[in-house]
């Protein structure tokens, strides 16, 4: 496992929904237990590789259910206590691990300095901010940094569609440049979405209904859609009440009618 670069990302990138860092001893409890899984189920890089983790996630999931029904989990790691704590201890640090790598897959999609609109950047760094709100807004306007972190996480570092876990983008619903400093910095305003979902979102060319059903704007050739897997028969899942004014704002001006 890349244990030095997990445990930096967790130390400065990761971010709970709550905006909050991981207290040091959760870290070091997690890298731990991380390593302790490897040892027994093998290298969680090639578990990655092989199917982003699932399998050993799988393998991890053993409920009060299975225990009172009499089955063994179905793991090698030796547990002294509970074993359906100790199975989901292990299980909650190897999902932070698929977080981990996710987060890496994905980080350089919209990190292109030539998306950013130079003169609004000025505008933010003109106010009365401190510097490191100002590197935030910044950086929110091409979902990277402080934003992107919040946004997956609340889609659990899946794509909202398709359920996708790798080259994720955190794109905003209502536009950066249309969005308060609030706006763009809130993780309610942000869809993580696989890189044609993204950008098919980003033109307008799909929205999303309260309902959670995708909408294909009457401007996007169906041969097309259906050429790139946009179908509309698909979903958001995971949609939250929070996201309800920003999905309005989409579908009335961003959203090609």
């Amino acid at each position: 496992m890349k244990i030095q670069e997990f445990k930096k990302w967790l130390a400065e990138e990761y971010l709970q929904r709550n905006g909050k860092s991981l207290a040091a001893g959760t870290q070091v409890s997690h890298c731990a237990n991380c390593r302790t899984v490897e040892q027994y189920e093998g290298n969680l890089d090639k578990h990655f590789d092989s199917d982003g983790l699932a399998g050993l996630l799988q393998m991890l999931s053993y409920s009060t259910q299975d225990k009172e029904r009499g089955r063994n989990p179905v793991h090698q790691i030796p547990i002294n206590g509970d074993a359906v704590n100790g199975s989901t201890t292990y299980r909650s640090a190897i999902q932070l691990y698929r977080k981990f790598r996710v987060s890496g897959l994905g980080a350089a999609l919209n990190n292109d300095p030539s998306l950013a609109d130079e003169s609004l950047i000025a505008e933010v760094i003109n106010e009365s901010l401190t510097r490191t709100e100002r590197e935030a807004l910044v950086k929110s306007r091409v979902g990277q940094g402080r934003f992107r972190s919040l946004v997956l996480e609340v889609w659990d570092y899946r794509c909202a569609v398709t359920g996708s876990g790798i080259l994720l983008a955190a794109s905003h619903i209502k536009p950066w440049r249309a969005s308060t400093n609030a706006e763009r910095l809130d993780a309610w305003n942000g869809l993580a979405l696989s890189p044609t979902f993204d950008r098919a979102f980003d033109v307008g060319l799909i929205t999303f209904g309260d309902d959670a059903t995708i909408l294909l704007s009457p401007r996007f050739p169906e041969i097309e859609a259906v050429r790139l897997g946009v179908k509309a028969t698909l979903r958001i899942a995971g949609l939250h009440r929070k996201h309800t004014p920003y999905l309005n704002y989409h579908r009335e001006s961003v959203f090609l009618k």
